[in-house]
């Protein structure tokens, strides 16, 4: 029995001991413990604020998609508009190409009958230039003919008249004469 009393001391003691290191232990992880919870809750904090973050870019996220999304249905729309402009501009090209070339068409017809026109001119100025010379020529010796039988008919007429003065004058005098000795012979007889 002594035994046990020995044993239940030593029991007791150690009993005790584990009791105080379990103490100080359980102090020990408390306190740890403690830290840990701090920690945690920190961590937890922290981790609901990274959520919070997360669901943020999360949302940022989805309405970036959903801006990109609307951005490529707009540059769809706008490539689609300027496909249907570069198609309206090929057509409107096309159209126009053959206005030109229609144009052209019209002005190279132009000129033409524009150069036939001017040969044809030509040629008529010069069988008028022609025709006139020689009328001109003609009547340049129409004048001529005229002028001169006209000249030596005039000079023929006045030739005859200058002819005919100086038989006037001769004449004249002679009257004038012959008045004068009638004078003087009537002056003579009456005297």
């Amino acid at each position: 029995m002594e035994w046990e009393k020995i044993a239940e001391k030593i029991r007791d003691i150690v009993l005790g001991e584990i009791k105080e290191e379990f103490k100080d232990f359980k102090a020990s992880v408390t306190g740890e413990l403690s830290g840990f919870r701090l920690a945690i809750e920190s961590i937890n904090a922290r981790m609901a604020t990274i959520e919070s973050r997360q669901s943020s870019m999360e949302d940022d996220l989805r309405d970036i998609r959903r801006s990109i999304d609307e951005t490529n249905k707009r540059i769809d729309e706008t490539n689609k508009r300027i496909d249907e402009t570069n198609k309206r501009i090929d057509d409107l090209r096309v159209e126009l190409k053959a206005e030109i070339m229609a144009n052209t068409a019209r002005i190279d017809e132009t000129n033409k009958r524009i150069d036939d026109l001017r040969v044809e001119t030509t040629k008529r100025i010069d069988n008028l230039r022609f025709e006139l010379k020689t009328e001109i020529m003609a009547n340049t010796a129409r004048i001529d003919e005229t002028k001169n039988k006209r000249i030596d008919a005039l000079f023929l007429e006045v030739s005859e008249m200058r002819g005919e003065l100086k038989k006037a004058i001769s004449d004249k005098e002679i009257l004038h004469d012959l008045i004068f000795r009638v004078e003087r012979l009537e002056t003579k007889m009456a005297a």
